[in-house]
């Protein structure tokens, strides 16, 4: 029933051209006593807006009180966020947030895309490989390894290992280090003849050397998140090729095509005797003249009603031109992230009196990406908390976004369907009361649901026509899942835990649990079947990190690190477990790796699985060791320096 709607999704139709905005439709609908503007189109250019009044309104350099943060003050379109006009009004708003009580419970910026990979120009053709797992076809993801069929690229122990995959030797070792700054790299991408490593760095100042034991000290400043772009077209002679940087710390990235975009989150420290150059945020890059650049204060933007004492700086570069980089930056950012093909979507909650405990607000503003630019199109509301990234999927121009929330006297879920311009046309409310989303999945025109206190319902929903959503079927089952995969078009995994008493009338994990669901039949959907791993204790990354899952469709192979203790032992297992999906027999153990853990050292986990053709591959820091993927016997171990 659903096989369409699926294969829509497997396929990842584009989502179609933003439509053009109807300015002046907006104009019409708005009360005749608001304020509007249109910003500037272009450097020097000023389109004026005249009613039928015959008044004319430019306000962008008129007075405004920052105090309240209030947006009707300032020049701006419909949809446009504010930007400071001067460095008093900065002043304030940091003052004003510095001095807010730390009593909301923030939730991190996260996000999530379902497989994208370009095929490496360094050899004319490779075996079937694995790719990051992600959330959106043709949205690269970073990770901590990648593949292109013949090198693997590893960042391991503050290194970035590139890797011949068919002999396992070491070919070239990276490690950026400058002179007073130290560089820790975190992810990658690789495009061709470009190997893309983003990460954080800091500078340093040595103030004193201690003789007797010869230790260091140093004070650090200047936190930057930095993106390093190289040349692998040699593969033995990588050269950097360009350094972006943006102040504060890197949250996260995307790459669609040859763009990167990335992301930096800072809290500035301020005291009213600071000189307006340590309050404003910095930009680096080798291709700006001077190549470190401060970012004005009108040029920053800022959320209405916000909390939050930091700046978000969004940065858009091709990695195969030198066009400046491009930046936009806001003040008071700090929620959930999701992008599709060419839009960004960043949430920004707002707490009822400050208390996470009485009520949230999501407000929704939609970025058009394209050509590595960002430009704000919309915003939008809606009432819960967002679980994840998964939480938000983008469908033929539509948003589908899922929340919880917790202002009524038991906590109520919500699915919402708005369009291109943030409007709702859709919604679904009072689902699953008294529960809590765990996971989401939107797989074309059907929604999959999971919400859990001490059952685990899985909700499918309809969403064929957007304006009527409909809840079409449900299942309850003990446990739930944290993360939902798709397999086929009439079936989908989930990943998660069984729970048990916890002793005082509440519920704890246990052991975990992996679910395979029939799903085609959306108003009868059904565990076919399920494997437990552990029986006193279980833990996997992939619970919260999608992009820890191994997955071979062509062999019906599925795995994940995991950490898991059996009743009665007295110490984990640390081991890579893969599972052969048969829908006629079950998950099956295809084979378990069990590294041996120094468990004073985390390095020696395995962090990751990879496959070439017939060859597999785990990763941790100490070591990578290759195996026949068809038997899984040892074949190779490459031994990795770590401290």
């Amino acid at each position: 029933m659903n096989k369409e709607n699926y294969r829509n999704a497997v396929n990842q139709i584009k989502a179609k051209k933003e439509l053009k905005e109807k300015t002046f439709e907006k104009i019409k609908q708005k009360k005749k006593s608001k304020v509007v503007y249109i910003k500037y189109l272009a450097a020097c250019a000023v389109l004026v807006l005249v009613f039928s009044y015959g008044i004319i309104y430019y306000k962008r350099n008129q007075p405004n009180s920052v105090d309240t943060l209030n947006t009707t003050e300032i020049a701006s379109i419909e949809n446009e966020l504010p930007r400071f006009k001067n460095m008093e009004q900065l002043r304030k708003a940091l003052n004003k947030n510095n001095n807010i009580k730390e009593n909301i419970q923030t939730k991190g910026i996260v996000t999530d895309t379902m497989t994208s990979s370009l095929k490496s120009s360094n050899t004319a053709k490779v075996e079937d490989y694995s790719t990051t797992n992600v959330q959106v076809q043709n949205v690269d993801e970073a990770d901590i390894v990648k593949t292109d069929g013949k090198y693997i690229y590893y960042i391991s122990n503050e290194k970035i290992y590139i890797i011949d995959a068919n002999d396992l030797t070491i070919l070239s070792n990276i490690k950026v280090e400058e002179k007073n700054e130290k560089f820790y790299p975190k992810e990658l991408y690789i495009n061709r003849d470009r190997l893309i490593i983003l990460g954080n760095s800091s500078e340093y100042t040595e103030e004193y050397k201690n003789e007797v034991t010869e230790c260091t000290a140093r004070i650090s400043s200047n936190y930057m998140a930095k993106a390093l772009v190289y040349d692998i077209s040699d593969i033995e002679s990588v050269k950097q090729i360009r350094k972006i940087g943006l102040d504060g710390n890197y949250i996260q990235s995307r790459m669609v095509g040859e763009n990167i975009y990335f992301i930096s989150s800072k809290s500035p420290t301020y005291n009213a005797k600071m000189e307006d150059n340590d309050i404003l945020p910095m930009i680096q890059d080798t291709c700006i003249a001077g190549e470190t650049k401060k970012i004005d204060c009108t040029n920053i933007a800022y959320f209405e009603g916000t909390e939050y004492n930091n700046y978000m700086i969004i940065a858009g570069f091709n990695i195969n031109n030198n066009n400046e980089v491009t930046t936009e930056t806001f003040f008071g950012a700090n929620d959930t992230i999701y992008a599709s093909e060419e839009n960004l979507y960043i949430t920004q909650s707002i707490y009822k009196n400050g208390y996470f405990s009485k009520g949230i607000e999501n407000i929704i503003y939609k970025f058009n990406m394209e050509d590595s630019k960002i430009q704000l199109k919309c915003k939008g509301k809606i009432k819960g908390y967002l679980n994840n990234q998964f939480s938000m999927d983008e469908y033929e121009g539509n948003l589908r976004i899922a929340t919880t929330s917790n202002d009524e006297e038991e906590s109520t879920n919500q699915l919402y369907i708005l369009d291109e311009n943030l409007n709702m046309i859709g919604k679904i409310k009072n689902l699953a009361k008294g529960e809590k989303i765990y996971s989401v999945r939107f797989i074309g025109k059907v929604g999959y649901i999971v919400t859990f206190k001490q059952i685990d319902p899985l909700f499918v929903i309809d969403l064929s026509n957007p304006t009527k959503p409909v809840v079409k079927g449900e299942l309850k089952i003990p446990g739930y899942s944290s993360y939902l995969h798709p397999y086929d078009e009439t079936h989908i995994i989930g990943i998660g835990y069984n729970t048990k008493s916890n002793g005082y009338g509440g519920i704890t994990n246990s052991s975990m649990k992996m679910s395979m669901f029939d799903v085609s039949d959306l108003e009868n959907p059904k565990e076919m079947f399920n494997t437990n791993i552990g029986e006193d204790y279980a833990y996997s990354e992939i619970v919260n990190n999608h992009k820890a899952l191994f997955y071979n469709k062509d062999k019906d192979l599925i795995g994940f690190p995991v950490n898991y203790r059996e009743k009665n032992a007295k110490s984990n297992n640390s081991s890579f477990i893969i599972f052969k999906i048969d829908l006629e027999n079950g998950f099956e153990k295809y084979g378990e790796i069990k590294q041996n853990v120094n468990y004073n050292n985390y390095k020696t986990n395995i962090e990751r699985a990879i496959y070439i053709g017939d060859k597999f591959y785990t990763l941790s820091n100490t070591k990578i060791v290759l195996y026949d993927l068809n038997t899984i016997e040892e074949i190779k171990e490459l031994k990795l320096e770590y401290d």
